[in-house]
């Protein structure tokens, strides 16, 4: 990791940084070349000067470079070469929001990011898409102040790399990318049908993907029906386990339907698909739906079992798989999900409860479970789509089968690391998220 360093503003010297000889040497710097200081997308063409009389912590530079560049002096900064160019860094941007009248309040909540500033370093800005001025590459935003560890509220230059945690539409991820190209993340929220295709085309995952099909006809009802007794509807995009209903063949004819509202259970009965359709797509209101396999999920005590992956991307630009927690739904519930009254446990508790199974045996399996969500991970960005951390729901069915169900990829909630009672975790994650960030912003991993 390179040393923090501290900008002094030089009130004398125009266009100039003067740095330690140490840190010329150290970095290659010399005063005889052409150099461009950078700080975020803007770079201004400096002259190098060398002075013992700083430490090696310290740097001087011109106040009108300052200026231009929007530099901040209280952060912590650390400078690194690049070709002709000299970084000052890492300077990086979480859009979180798009309207500027919800940033006040949820910009606190960014704090649980930065719990490990002195190893990050670096400045930190949030920002909305109200707040950006992409003729001036401005944005308009709050910056943490290490020192108070608040935020403070400012007019800021375009940063080096973006953590992107809300929707963008077409017309901003093209600016986006125009601008920042692979450093920013997580450049596109792919839905579930999107996820099945581009899985989908991979023997080695096509085997863990339960059928699912888009749900145009009553026809594709009877279609995925004739091939399971029991199948599950879903909004083609959608979280929280919201609106999934469950379709079990009852006879010859009838069908049964079972979904949740407002943590109540709810049935109906339909005599053909066709009834059954113009239900379903009066609930769905012209929104996309998927028709899809239900498996023989493992259960306990009549409470359904599912797991989530938590993968990250760390500083050296690797997925992590950071931990598997077992989501259990309510007692009769079709739905697993947190957020509908489930609760969660240590993943390999429950691998070891369930199927009453070695400790060894029990790190195999987590070995395979954490291979087959590497390989889905690497699909997924095969297909052209930047991700920094993934949520992936597993499935785990009574012959040992792990089925992908889902891919969360705006912003999966760390929170599951907390609802296992691990705190630790909860904030390595946000960290890595952090340092990934770090590395696209033109600051990777030192190499010791």
């Amino acid at each position: 990791m390179n040393p923090k360093i501290t900008i002094i503003p030089d009130l004398s010297d125009q266009d100039c940084l003067t740095v330690h000889p140490d840190v010329a040497n150290h970095q290659s710097l010399s005063a005889e070349k052409k150099w461009f200081i950078r700080f975020g997308i803007q770079a201004i063409e400096i002259k190098l000067k060398t002075s013992s009389v700083l430490n090696e912590n310290e740097v001087k530079l011109s106040v009108g470079i300052i200026d231009s560049l929007r530099i901040p002096l209280n952060c912590h900064f650390e400078i690194r070469r690049e070709q002709n160019e000299i970084l000052i860094g890492p300077y990086i941007g979480i859009l979180i929001t798009a309207k500027k009248s919800s940033l006040d309040e949820r910009v606190q909540y960014l704090s649980n990011y930065l719990f490990d500033y002195d190893h990050i370093g670096g400045a930190f800005i949030a920002f909305s898409l109200e707040g950006i001025n992409p003729l001036q590459y401005t944005m308009e935003g709050y910056i943490f102040n290490p020192d108070t560890k608040k935020w403070e509220a400012g007019i800021f230059s375009y940063p080096a790399s973006v953590f992107k945690i809300i929707y963008l539409n077409k017309d901003w991820r093209n600016h986006f990318q125009t601008v920042f190209g692979n450093r920013y993340f997580n450049s596109y929220v792919f839905n579930k049908w999107e996820m099945y295709k581009w899985l989908s085309h991979e023997p080695q995952l096509d085997s863990h993907l339960p059928k699912t099909m888009i749900f145009h006809t009553p026809q594709d009802l009877e279609t995925l029906l004739s091939l399971y007794n029991e199948i599950f509807v879903k909004p083609v995009s959608g979280s929280l386990g919201n609106r999934i209903y469950k379709v079990t063949k009852n006879g010859e004819n009838g069908l049964k339907l079972e979904y949740h509202h407002s943590g109540v259970p709810h049935d109906m009965m339909f005599s053909n698909v066709y009834d059954l359709g113009a239900f379903l797509k009066s609930k769905f209101k012209g929104k996309k739906i998927i028709l899809q396999q239900s498996l023989d999920l493992i259960s306990n005590n009549g409470k359904k079992i599912d797991f989530r992956i938590v993968m990250v991307k760390n500083q050296s630009g690797n997925w992590e798989d950071m931990c598997l927690v077992a989501k259990y739904g309510q007692q009769g519930s079709i739905v697993t999900n947190m957020f509908a009254g489930g609760t969660a446990e240590i993943g390999e508790i429950t691998l070891k409860k369930i199927f009453d199974i070695s400790d060894e045996e029990v790190f195999r399996f987590r070995k395979e479970i954490s291979r087959i969500a590497h390989e889905a991970v690497q699909c997924i960005e095969e297909c052209g789509v930047h991700c920094g951390n993934l949520g992936i729901d597993i499935g785990i069915d009574t012959s040992r089968k792990v089925w992908i169900i889902e891919i969360n990829n705006l912003n999966p909630t760390p929170l599951f690391a907390l609802h296992i009672n691990d705190k630790q975790l909860f904030y390595q994650i946000k960290r890595s998220n952090m340092l990934y960030a770090k590395r696209l912003a033109g600051f990777p991993e030192e190499l010791s």
